[in-house]
């Protein structure tokens, strides 16, 4: 047995190929990993079999052992194409019925491969010549391996076409795998074309299973690399077909001609339709509704379909590689029981706002009367109940104004002089509460865009740090600072009152209350709402410095008094997308 350079470079590739298949073997389930073993050893098979026939020379068992080297390559172009489907994401579409219908022609052409000698349909003519001390065989080719090879190569091009498209629709995640997987497939096909049109440096030397080094290579590098088997692409191809078949809201994915193409189960149900009934036909069928147009990308509209259901549906533009725009994509939300639920709770809360408003003003008139009627202890009591009373009725007061705020009816940002609303403010409170010190340190204009909802938060925030404020001198200071590089605006409130509890900021940042964890009242309620609504943060801090004496003067001994609530904005709050608000009005009683 003659051993020369070229059989020990295949040896070298038969021996890569198979430690890259027990790589891939022990990775199983991967998508694509048990067909990328089956292609290696297939090929090392094909390899390792044409060694064999380099080092023989007997020519009669020459030609016998090259019949079976074609046996062998037959079942190659099947497994890469089958491994390229599950690699892209398409393994929904490799089925038993699918791999066995590929290789129907391939197990054709390996029995006339090795029934050769009796029709003469795979090679009509084989000759064996010596060349660089190698026998080998050169052949003229029947109408059946002409059809094989149009089949391998198709397949063979079919993988690389689904690769292709991975590297230009992949962004950088996947386009280097992609890549070296591309030049490992194609790299032994040209040296097969090369070999079939007899232009190999040496006559009748198959160039392809040397080529197979060079897919070694690569394959190596794609594995080791750029991690092939830990970053696979079927992941998320397959992962956002599970996001939009198992997400609680319909989709239907339309066409540049408002056609449906496709729907999600959920679609499915929600208009009581079967896929394959609407697609192909106008939206208004799948709707129900010959007057529906579609919204513009990015806004969102309420949709009364016929009967008592109402639906969420929020548009977008759906886009090729190339940034064309191909359809859009109409996401259905069911908002039939929230709507339900926000008229329930409008008439509850108008009727039980409205009755508590004139209880409590009767309770407020006759506790008013019965204080200038009675002395003594018995007046006292008069009185605390009409303390309670107008509390009670300021609380409701809140209860309309955070309905007001959380219904958006302000949400349409507009431009707005900070500087004179934070004035304004300031001069309510100074006509309310006189005997508090308020001091401000507020630029002489200040342009931003925002809503109404900041003048309620304003306020609320100034009227929390006045009613609490039981200090013998009370003092507010307001501030407000621009920062032109973050285009934001930061408003302070400080004062020197008790602070605010912790067991208040604590439900604020849970943002939840319990039976044993909840806030006093509304207003600091609505006040985080507030900022949050206007896109911004709020944030409760302790006053630190020196700390107020009884007199108005420092002692050292005492610990800082008084808390510091900061807001931050932003300068220009964004435009709500059309029709995202809730549409029904609030009551106004």
């Amino acid at each position: 047995m003659f051993v020369s350079p070229y059989i020990l470079a295949l040896a070298v590739s038969v021996a890569v190929a198979l430690g890259f298949a027990v790589v891939t073997w022990r990775r199983r389930p991967e998508p694509g990993t048990t067909a990328l073993t089956v292609l290696l050893v297939v090929v090392a098979l094909w390899i390792g079999w044409y060694a064999i026939a380099l080092s023989l020379h007997d020519r009669l068992f020459r030609l016998q052992i090259h019949r079976w080297v074609l046996v062998l390559s037959v079942g190659t172009p099947v497994a890469w194409f089958v491994f390229a489907l599950q690699y892209t994401g398409h393994g929904d579409e490799v089925t038993r019925g699918t791999v066995g219908a590929l290789s129907v022609l391939p197990a054709v052409t390996a029995t006339l491969a090795v029934t050769n000698p009796w029709h003469h349909l795979v090679w009509t003519d084989t000759d064996v010549v010596t060349a660089g001390g190698l026998l080998l065989v050169e052949q003229s080719y029947g109408m059946a391996f002409w059809v094989h090879l149009l089949y391998a190569y198709t397949l063979v091009l079919a993988g690389v076409v689904l690769l292709l498209r991975l590297v230009f629709t992949a962004d950088h995640l996947f386009a280097d795998q992609a890549l070296a997987l591309l030049v490992g497939a194609l790299v032994p096909l040209v040296a097969n074309l090369v070999s079939i049109a007899g232009q190999a440096p040496v006559p009748g030397l198959d160039l392809t299973p040397f080529a197979f080094t060079v897919s070694g290579v690569t394959f190596g590098y794609a594995l080791y690399k750029s991690e092939l088997l830990d970053r696979i692409p079927a992941t998320r191809r397959i992962g956002r077909t599970a996001v939009v078949r198992n997400m609680r809201d319909g989709v239907v994915v339309l066409d540049d001609g408002d056609v449906v193409i496709d729907v999600n189960p959920i679609a499915e149900e929600q208009f009581d339709c079967e896929a394959a009934d609407v697609i192909g036909q106008p939206v208004q069928e799948i709707l129900r509704d010959p007057t529906f147009e579609v919204p513009e990308s990015g806004t969102t509209v309420v949709w009364s379909a016929p009967g008592p259901l109402e639906y969420e549906i929020k548009s977008s533009v759906l886009r090729d590689q190339h940034d064309r725009t191909v359809g859009r994509v109409l996401v259905v939300r069911d908002i039939t029981d929230r709507t339900n639920r926000r008229q329930q709770l409008q008439v509850l809360n108008r009727v039980l706002r409205h009755n508590f408003r004139n209880d409590m003003n009767v309770i407020d008139v006759c506790a008013t009367q019965l204080s200038d009627q009675l002395h003594g202890e018995n007046a006292e009591l008069a009185d605390r109940i009409r303390m309670v009373a107008r509390d009670l009725a300021e609380t409701g007061t809140k209860a309309r104004e955070v309905e007001r705020i959380m219904s958006r009816r302000h949400n349409d940002p507009q431009p707005i002089d900070l500087s004179p609303l934070v004035k304004r403010q300031v001069d309510t409170i100074r006509h309310e509460y006189p005997e508090i010190d308020v001091e401000t340190a507020v630029p002489d204009s200040l342009e931003i865009r925002s809503t109404g909802i900041l003048e309620s938060v304003l306020h609320n925030v100034l009227e929390n740090a006045a009613v609490h404020n039981d200090h013998p001198d009370p003092w507010i200071e307001v501030a407000v600072e621009e920062f032109p590089t973050a285009q934001e605006i930061e408003i302070t409130v400080a004062d020197n009152g008790p602070g605010i509890p912790d067991q208040e900021r604590e439900v604020l940042i849970k943002g939840t209350e319990t039976p044993l964890e909840h806030g006093s009242g509304l207003g600091l309620w609505l006040v985080n709402w507030g900022v949050s609504m206007l896109g911004g943060e709020i944030e409760f801090t302790d006053r630190a410095g020196e700390a107020d004496a009884g007199d108005g003067s420092s002692d050292p001994d005492d610990g800082p008094r008084g808390s510091v609530v900061t807001i931050t904005i932003p300068r220009r709050q964004p435009v709500a997308p059309t029709g995202a608000a809730d549409q029904s009005p609030v009551d106004a009683n």
